[in-house]
């Protein structure tokens, strides 16, 4: 059955389908903005721990587009086009105060309330006229083929153009213009289970493979140190053999099956594209990133001989919990019992190296359910920089998770989804055609 027509239909009401409606209403489009969950924002909602890591506080955008990998540049437009200072000066004329926070510089709304975001972008969107549908699953994008258009050659090629969206129950929107907003499949309680991928793909769009992205990952042997955590060290990612992606410093935590924590939800991201090529990886974790490899060893000789009838797991309590010291002992070849008179050259080494590089090898990420972000998506080929439409399909568009781009944690995937966002909604509100 058909239903009702818009300009633009903005599908999906998480940041980028919320940037979005706010864009191209603010256009002076008619806006409709369809959420198949119950409620807008849910993972604003729940993003930096219920307190909403809303962006990253680096200005120069090269530095920026470093933090999304390999397809980073394809967003330098967008980072430039919609800034952090504009999203917080949006904020601010919803009464949002925002503050700083290490590592990383992370943006926080200063009442640590991710629900004071979403209810401020809310009132954005009533009052530039936005209607919202929630409740309002989309199956798939309407388009019309044939309509004549260049290609490549300059000769004519029939191009598909929008004409709307198909609900589940058969209803169909009429839309001169559609952005697809729907997330990746992180977090699938979100309500993003992967629907704009299978849009793309049905109207021609080629989608990368993706997977779960600054996610917690799976360690052997790991369950007796489940809840154990080491505070203010540095990680590295190993992929093949070789350094992949930054240095990182923060917190890490054992789980009963493997590794969570900040630090590793950062390193995730260079571990898990390994995992997804099929490529060996391990952590290695520095326990010392203030000390130089060179001392470590005179600090233990220091320890010991200030101690010498001590075990050695007793000097490694200013280094790492007590609880994890047997564990740690052993990945470096000495016996728990080893006492520290007794501590061979070699042995001492062997723990200077395990305390400035302590390796996990690591069997495979979580889950979707426990990831921030999907990697993988809609290929950015495909898809106008400077826009975000379609190349494909005259009057679609792409904003946010949905496209083959992600970024670290910090704010980042944040801001990608309202730059992106941003873009598309504007540029939809433009695109000519029937309503």
């Amino acid at each position: 059955m058909r239903g009702a027509r818009a300009r633009v239909v903005v599908v999906g009401g998480g940041a980028a389908g919320m940037m979005a409606a706010i864009a191209a209403a603010g256009e002076g489009a008619s806006v409709l903005l369809l959420e198949k969950t119950a409620q807008l924002g849910f993972k604003i909602a729940i993003s930096g721990g219920g307190r909403c890591n809303l962006t990253n506080a680096e200005s120069d955008v090269r530095a920026l587009v470093s933090m999304y990998g390999g397809n980073g540049r394809f967003l330098q437009g967008a980072l430039r086009a919609f800034t952090k200072d504009d999203l917080l000066e949006l904020l601010a004329g919803r009464g949002i105060q925002t503050k700083v926070e290490a590592p990383y510089g992370k943006v926080f709304p200063t009442s640590d309330r991710a629900s004071d975001v979403v209810a401020a972008l809310e009132a954005e969107l009533r009052d530039r006229g936005v209607e919202v549908r929630c409740h309002a699953p989309v199956c798939r994008i309407r388009v019309n083929a044939g309509t004549p258009g260049g290609s490549p050659g300059g000769a004519m090629a029939l191009r598909s153009r929008v004409i709307g969206v198909e609900l589940e129950g058969r209803e169909v929107v009429g839309a001169a213009a559609v952005v697809v907003a729907t997330g990746g499949r992180s977090c699938p309680r979100s309500g993003s289970t992967g629907d704009g991928y299978a849009m793309a793909a049905e109207v021609g769009h080629r989608v990368e493979p993706v997977w779960p992205s600054l996610v917690p990952l799976r360690v052997a042997g790991t369950r007796a140190l489940s809840g154990v955590a080491l505070r203010g060290i540095a990680g590295t990612a190993i992929v093949g053999g070789k350094l992949a992606g930054p240095r990182f410093e923060g917190d890490a935590l054992f789980t009963h099956f493997g590794l969570s924590g900040p630090l590793v939800l950062q390193l995730s991201r260079a571990a898990a594209s390994g995992l997804h090529r099929g490529l060996p990886v391990e952590l290695r974790f520095d326990l010392l990133p203030l000390v130089p490899a060179e001392a470590v060893d005179r600090l233990i000789q220091d320890r010991c001989g200030a101690a010498s009838r001590s075990l050695v797991s007793k000097i490694l309590a200013d280094f790492l919990p007590r609880s994890a010291a047997e564990v740690f002992l052993q990945s470096a070849g000495l016996s728990p019992e080893r006492r520290c008179a007794d501590v061979t050259r070699q042995e001492r080494t062997a723990l200077a190296r395990a305390l400035k590089s302590w390796s996990f090898a690591i069997e495979g990420w979580h889950s979707f359910d426990g990831a921030e972000v999907t990697a993988g998506g809609v290929a950015v080929a495909e898809i106008d920089p400077r826009t975000f439409a379609s190349r494909k399909v005259d009057g679609l568009y792409f904003a946010g998770e949905v496209i083959d781009v992600d970024g670290y944690v910090g704010g980042y995937n944040l801001q990608a989804a309202w730059s992106t966002g941003w873009v598309a909604g504007r540029a939809a509100a433009t695109q000519p055609g029937p309503v």
